[in-house]
């Protein structure tokens, strides 16, 4: 994994765990390496300034220095050296701070393995090597990044979330957990994480927890062994395995059955499991991103959540803000999936009228992203200009869900008795072409008829022509 031998400061005051560190990165046999130690951050920063490390894997709680302290002292004095952090499980949230503040990555203690360790001082090398260059003004190098969805941040809470996803990306192994409403692009957050962690090269499985019986989802997440079960014929690998070195996007984890979550928690803590029908343990190394259009805390006090992996998941969490919250981003989004339908069909790339503008800021978008995806979609194929109007837009988002001012007043007053049917239609299909200006095309979609239908009606009832009516309309009007 390295081409050249790398030089480690390892700062822990517990020797045993130091030792087994240095086990578990011989064991690999693919990293030459020395390291050098210290047991208080004084001595640690001393040697850092002194000497040329490669990496740093730094132990939060020392003798003389603790929690997120210990990680300043160290980075403010030696801002050049890329600094891995070790913690235990308790302490998870602070090591998530570091990476926050600067560390390129931390580690849980008992959870990781001579794999995980190596991995984790690379991309901590190449990622401060990077900052290096671009610093230096010279062009960033090519990255599994960018093959990461692209994302539409021109909002407050959307440059909130891009900035979370990059301190997010630094770490390669911590849980995270992604809350939204459905359609505000859980699925695409979990994407950018992957690839632009050091794991982006890796697999990225995606397991929909409402989508799958209850009775299979253990399988589908761990596998199963020949036998297991009567249909088993043979072994099965599940999609934990198969993402080793990768990440795995539990979405909807809300609907996960109360019965597969200790199995679920047990991995998160130990970092290995057993298949169905198995009888040894398997260790991967994968990231978890949950995401949930839930209330976890409410599933809690329904005993349809466990508490205690909430907790585990709640580690790193990332909450996406409602469409109708972000109305900066409505119209780039809106162009950008314009941009992306037209181009896919090869034609050029059609735009927005004004009208359509403001009826989709003050749309409310109950389906969010997803939603406006869809409309634009459909927008898209209806318009054949190279403007989308509003008549190429949903009858919902062209009265933002309000009935029609015509069937507000056919509601609040009934036409008089002694009106024969015909006589009815025919004064409902002139309201009808008055409101939408002779514009036969919306009228017909207001009746819930064809353009032709329409027509047709027309010269049966002697309705003039739309030219007629908008002259009839304006001289109607007082001068």
């Amino acid at each position: 994994m390295f081409d050249e031998p790398i030089k480690i400061l390892l700062v822990d005051d517990n020797l045993a765990d130091a030792r087994l560190i240095k086990e578990m990165i011989a064991e690999q046999g693919s990293c030459h390496f020395t390291i050098e130690y210290a047991e208080r951050i004084s001595a640690a920063v001393k040697s850092a300034v002194k000497n040329r490390f490669d990496v740093v894997l730094l132990d939060l709680h020392l003798p003389d220095s603790q929690g997120l302290d210990t990680f300043l002292k160290l980075h403010d004095k030696a801002p050049w050296l890329p600094i891995v952090v070790l913690t235990g499980l308790s302490d998870e949230t602070m090591a998530a701070r570091a990476v926050k503040e600067g560390a390129q990555d931390y580690l849980v203690k008992g959870q990781v393995d001579g794999n995980m360790v190596i991995r984790a001082m690379r991309f901590a090398i190449e990622r401060q090597r990077q900052a290096a260059v671009r610093g230096a003004g010279a062009a960033r190098s090519e990255k599994p990044e960018g093959r990461a969805p692209r994302l539409i941040a021109a909002s407050a809470g959307s440059k909130e979330v891009e900035e979370f996803i990059e301190t997010v990306a630094k770490t390669s192994n911590t849980s995270v957990l992604v809350n939204g409403e459905t359609g505000t692009g859980k699925g695409l957050v979990a994407n950018a994480i992957h690839f632009r962690s050091g794991r982006g090269a890796g697999p990225f499985i995606e397991l929909n927890c409402s989508a799958i019986p209850d009775t299979l989802l253990e399988s589908e997440m761990f596998g199963y062994e020949k036998g297991a079960f009567t249909d088993a014929k043979q072994g099965k690998k599940g999609l934990f395995e198969l993402a080793d070195g990768g990440t795995v996007f539990l979405d909807e984890i809300g609907d996960m059955d109360i019965r597969i979550q200790p199995k679920l928690l047990k991995f998160l803590e130990n970092r290995n499991f057993r298949k169905v029908g198995g009888t040894c343990d398997i260790n991967v190394d994968i990231r978890v991103i949950a995401a949930t259009n839930k209330d976890l805390n409410l599933l809690i006090k329904e005993k349809r959540f466990r508490e205690d992996l909430y907790y585990r998941l709640n580690v790193m969490v990332i909450t996406i803000p409602p469409l109708r919250e972000r109305k900066d981003d409505i119209i780039p989004l809106a162009e950008y999936f314009i941009g992306s339908y037209c181009g896919s069909s090869g034609e050029a790339a059609k735009k927005l009228s004004p009208e359509c503008r403001e009826l989709f800021l003050d749309y409310v978008w109950p389906g969010n992203i997803r939603e406006l995806k869809n409309v634009i979609e459909r927008a898209t194929i209806l318009s054949k200009g190279e403007e989308i109007g509003p008549e190429h837009l949903p009858h919902d988002l062209r009265t933002n869900g309000k009935p029609s001012p015509l069937r507000s007043a056919l509601t609040a007053e009934a036409p008089p008795a002694d009106m024969t049917l015909e006589e009815v239609e025919k004064a409902h299909i002139k309201n009808v072409l008055k409101m939408a200006g002779g514009n036969k095309t919306i009228a017909a979609r207001t009746l819930g008829i064809s353009r032709i239908t329409l027509r047709k009606k027309m010269k049966d009832y002697g309705i003039a022509e739309e030219s007629t009516l908008r002259r009839q309309s304006s001289m109607s009007k007082p001068t």
